[in-house]
């Protein structure tokens, strides 16, 4: 049986970009470092010298899922990146600052290529309709170890989180 857990997620406050891209690895290129999620940080702490996200090891950022197919095949992914406060929206409109409640969520941590995440939602979703679980809302991919610290992406490790109905 897989390793899926329920836990809270508390409420938070992030910074969120909409992105059309190939792979989740497009944020990504390995050979140089560059980071373009990292350097979406940098424009948004720029923006805002009093808002900081947190030291790596307490930071939280994610993928809303399901991401969505267009028609040129590329996927429409939404990022966001947890901050200690709100701050204001990017004067460029990269992005946007929300509010997100805390929402209780089945888990699971899938390791492999980013690509092949959708491998781990399908394991959280058979779980779900195994033990008798409703989902509520979108689900969210949030990549815990990638190619900023690892260079095998076998060794990739991403957090499967579909939110689900409270008790």
């Amino acid at each position: 049986m897989a390793d899926v857990t329920i836990r809270k997620i508390p409420a938070h406050i992030v910074y969120r970009a909409e992105y059309d891209v190939n792979s989740l690895m497009d944020f990504f290129n390995p050979e140089t470092d560059e980071n373009e999620l990292y350097d979406l940080q940098l424009e948004m702490e720029a923006d805002n010298p009093g808002v900081t996200v947190p030291e790596i090891g307490e930071d939280y950022n994610y993928f809303g899922y399901p991401v969505r197919r267009n028609a040129d095949g590329t996927m429409h992914v939404i990022y966001s990146d947890l901050v200690d406060k709100m701050g204001s929206d990017s004067p460029s409109d990269s992005y946007r600052f929300f509010e997100v409640p805390e929402v209780t969520a089945a888990c699971y941590m899938h390791q492999g290529p980013f690509d092949s995440f959708e491998e781990g939602f399908a394991v959280v979703m058979d779980w779900l309709k195994a033990n008798g679980y409703e989902t509520e809302g979108k689900g969210r991919l949030s990549a815990i170890h990638g190619p900023w610290d690892r260079e095998n992406e076998a060794e990739y490790v991403n957090e499967c989180q579909i939110i689900i109905k409270a008790d």
